[in-house]
C-alpha cells in the first residue's frame, strides 16, 4: 500500500469522525451537514410461498434506479434536501437467522464521499458545493458515467485503475472549475468514488447471485419468518451503535405471506401464525398470541432507533388463508410488532410502495 493510500484512508476517517461529532469539524463542512436517511431493510421470502425471483427483479430494478444519486446532497435545492440511499436485503428461508444480509449502499458511504470532497476543498462556499453536486452527481456528472455498469444484464466489476481512469477522463471533460482542480484533489475524490462504485457493484452482484434462483427445495418447509425478523434486529442494533446526534430510523419491508412455518413446529405453538389466524376465536386472542410469540423468542428492537414495518403479500401465496381470516393474521402480527418495539406497521401492495415515505 502506497504512502498516499495510507494517508487518504487516515484523512478521510478523521474527517468522517469530525462530521459525526467525534472531533473538530473542518471549516468546509460547517453549516453543510450530511442529511440523514432512513435505513431500509428488504426481506424477501424465498420459501416458495411467493415468487421470490420476480420480487428480486422488481427490487433490483428499484435499487439500480436509486443508485443514480445514492449519496444525497449536503445542500438544499428548491427547499428540498436530497437524501442518501440506504438499502440492505436479506431473506426468509429455512433458517433465516443465518441468512446473509447484503448491504448494497449505506449512509456511511455518503458521509465518506462528501467527507473526501470537503477534505479536498476546505472552506468552500455554497456555490462551490453546488458545483461539486452537479459536477460529480448531476445528470452529466462523473458518477452518472460510472454507474453505466449497472445497466448491463451481468455486472462486470471494474478494477480500481480502470475506474479511476474513466472517472478522470470524465472529470477533465466536464465542468471547467473541476477541470482546474489539482491532481491530488482529483486523486483523493475519485479514489473514494471508485471505492464506493466497486463496493456497491460487488454487493449487488452477490445479492443477484443469491436471489435470482430459488434457495428452498420444492417440498421443504422454509418459512422461518421469525428467524428473519430476529436477523433484522442485528441491523437495528448496528444502527443504534453507529448513530450520531439524530435518532436513526429503520424501515423493514417484508415480501411474504407471513404464514410462519418451520420444520417440527407444533400447531399449538405461538409462532404458528397460520394456525392461529385460521383458528383464533377472536381478533384480540390472535393479537395477544402474536405478542406472546415475540416475547417467547426474545425479539426486541432497540428503543434508541425508530423502527417501522411494511408487509407486502400478507395472507397470499399458493396456499393462502381464507379472506375472512385475514384480519386475524393482521392482528397476530400487530401484536407481534408492538411487543417487539415497533410502533408503526402496515401493508403495501408492492415493493416499490414499501418504505417509500
Amino acid at each position: 500500500m502506497t504512502k498516499w493510500r495510507r494517508t487518504l484512508i487516515i484523512s478521510v476517517a478523521n474527517l468522517v469522525l469530525g462530521l459525526l461529532g467525534f472531533g473538530g469539524t473542518p471549516a468546509g463542512a460547517q453549516g453543510i451537514p450530511i442529511p440523514e436517511a432512513e435505513s431500509n431493510l428488504f426481506i424477501l421470502d424465498v420459501s416458495g410461498s411467493v415468487n421470490s425471483a420476480e420480487l428480486w427483479k422488481s427490487l433490483k430494478n428499484s435499487i439500480i434506479s436509486k443508485l443514480e444519486q445514492p449519496f444525497g446532497s449536503p445542500i438544499t435545492k428548491d427547499g428540498k434536501r436530497r437524501l442518501p440511499v440506504d438499502v440492505s436485503v436479506t431473506s426468509v428461508s429455512k433458517n433465516s437467522a443465518n441468512s446473509p444480509i447484503f448491504t448494497i449502499v449505506d449512509r456511511k458511504d455518503s458521509k465518506e464521499i462528501w467527507g473526501a470532497i470537503a477534505l479536498a476543498y476546505p472552506s468552500s462556499s455554497k456555490a462551490r458545493w453546488e458545483k461539486f453536486d452537479s459536477g460529480f452527481f448531476g445528470d452529466k456528472g462523473v458518477w452518472t458515467d460510472l454507474i453505466e455498469i449497472f445497466e448491463q444484464p451481468n455486472i462486470v466489476i471494474p478494477s480500481s485503475a480502470s475506474c479511476n481512469k474513466s472517472a478522470l477522463a470524465k472529470l477533465n471533460g466536464g465542468d471547467p472549475f473541476l477541470q482546474r482542480a489539482k491532481a491530488d484533489q482529483k486523486k483523493l475524490i475519485l479514489g473514494v468514488m471508485c471505492e464506493k462504485l466497486i463496493k456497491i457493484a460487488k454487493n449487488l452482484q452477490s445479492a443477484d447471485a443469491y436471489f435470482s434462483k430459488p434457495t428452498c427445495k420444492k417440498g421443504d418447509i422454509c418459512s422461518d419468518i421469525t428467524g428473519a425478523i430476529y436477523r433484522s434486529t442485528s441491523l437495528a442494533e448496528d444502527l443504534a451503535r453507529t448513530s450520531d446526534k439524530i435518532k436513526p430510523a429503520l424501515c423493514i419491508a417484508i415480501a411474504s405471506d407471513m404464514l410462519h412455518e418451520s420444520k417440527g413446529m407444533l400447531k399449538s405453538s405461538n409462532l404458528n401464525s397460520k394456525n392461529i389466524a385460521e383458528t383464533a376465536a377472536t381478533v384480540k386472542i390472535a393479537q395477544d398470541l402474536g405478542s406472546k410469540a415475540a416475547e417467547s423468542v426474545g425479539i426486541k428492537f432497540p428503543t434508541s432507533i425508530t423502527t417501522r414495518v411494511v408487509m407486502v403479500g400478507i395472507g397470499s401465496g399458493p396456499t393462502p388463508i381464507a379472506l375472512e381470516r385475514n384480519s386475524f393474521l393482521l392482528a397476530y402480527w400487530e401484536g407481534f410488532w408492538t411487543s417487539a418495539g415497533v410502533k408503526v406497521s402496515n401493508q403495501a401492495k408492492s415493493l416499490n410502495q414499501a418504505c417509500s415515505n
